[in-house]
């Protein structure tokens, strides 16, 4: 699909990226069904408490149920306390404490991951690394098991993330190949991460088919294996993708769906506005008539400026301080098409 203009999500970036047919081959087992999923995800709970349920389920498999929901409450207690812990030790403590059967539950490797989405990336990177030490470990004394794998798969693909926000392209390809080597047909929640990982590696790479294709399957797996709020913010990415491939038509009611649901996730719900916004400038005044042209394109104008006024507020906003550069740059793109269309 022909790119119809410049990208807004950020500066644009250099490099290439994963080897393209490599790649190529990555993103064809990403879109292919997992087997057995169908059915299954039909009858799951709410997406709101799917995760959480699947996570808890791979916990709970072949243990007392009594003693194993015990367990995984201290393990939660405690994870925020041990998490600091190690990030107040030296590197070289906190790089032996993996093994420590004290820091080594999935519970820490949750919290580390939670930590890091708040921290500048090289931070994020160093907590990431640590998380990925505790995962490998976890996945070593429990070979079979099926949460260390989507723990690594987890981990892979956050640091993905982290690696593209400094625009490293081949560390974040790198990282993902590592992930699909982990991927199992009855990890559904991993294959929505990794998909939405590698949609965001794609459009980086400037392979819109790839990266549009990879974005509808995250959508789609984390509907059936998701929260609420991951499918929402999954499909404000799968917005900009469809404004970079001039798409806006299609991505305008994606971001209208989106909207309530990222409400209380700080960055999605600053660029679904700054989306939107682009999308109703993009598509225009839906009538033929003249008269009614007009009205409808004053009400399309005064729903930008209050969607681009609610977004420069949300920037100015002390939560969001950490994605306050790329936030700003981004309102200021936003803003600026805006006055160029009406002028």
């Amino acid at each position: 699909m022909p790119r119809a203009r410049p990208q807004l999500d950020g500066p644009p970036q250099q490099g290439a990226g994963a080897r393209k047919h490599a790649g190529a081959r990555e993103t064809a087992a990403a879109l292919a069904p997992a087997a057995g999923a169908a059915g299954t995800a039909r009858s799951s709970p709410a997406p709101a408490a799917a995760a959480a349920i699947e996570r808890l389920r791979h916990r709970l498999e072949g243990r007392g149920l009594d003693a194993q929901l015990a367990a995984v409450e201290r393990e939660r207690r405690e994870a925020p306390g041990l998490v600091a812990e190690l990030l107040a030790m030296p590197e070289a403590r906190r790089s032996a404490a993996a093994a420590n059967a004290r820091f080594a539950t999935p519970e820490v490797v949750w919290q580390l991951l939670e930590v890091s989405r708040e921290a500048a990336p090289a931070a994020a990177l160093e907590w990431l690394g640590q998380a990925r030490k505790i995962a490998i470990h976890l996945a070593a004394l429990r070979p079979a098991a099926s949460l260390p794998i989507q723990l690594r798969v987890e981990v892979s693909c956050e640091t993905a993330h982290r690696q593209l926000d400094r625009g490293d392209l081949a560390a974040a390809a790198a990282r993902l190949h590592e992930a699909a080597a982990e991927l199992r047909p009855d990890l559904g929640y991993a294959r929505a991460l990794y998909c939405r990982a590698l949609a965001r590696l794609r459009r980086a790479e400037h392979r819109w088919e790839e990266a549009l294709a990879l974005g509808d399957r995250a959508v789609r797996l984390l509907d059936d294996h998701g929260s609420t709020a991951e499918m929402a913010a999954a499909m404000v990415e799968q917005g900009w993708l469809l404004l970079d491939a001039g798409e806006a038509d299609e991505a305008a009611p994606l971001f209208e769906r989106a909207l309530p649901a990222v409400e209380t996730i700080s960055y999605p719900t600053v660029t679904c506005r700054l989306g939107l916004a682009i999308a109703l400038l993009d598509c225009g005044p839906a009538s033929d008539r003249a008269d009614g042209a007009n009205r409808a394109a004053g009400a399309s104008r005064a729903r930008i400026e209050a969607l681009l006024a609610e977004a420069e507020w949300m920037i100015s906003q002390p939560s969001a301080e950490a994605d306050q550069p790329r936030l700003r740059w981004l309102a200021a793109q936003a803003s600026a098409r805006c006055r160029q269309t009406a002028g």
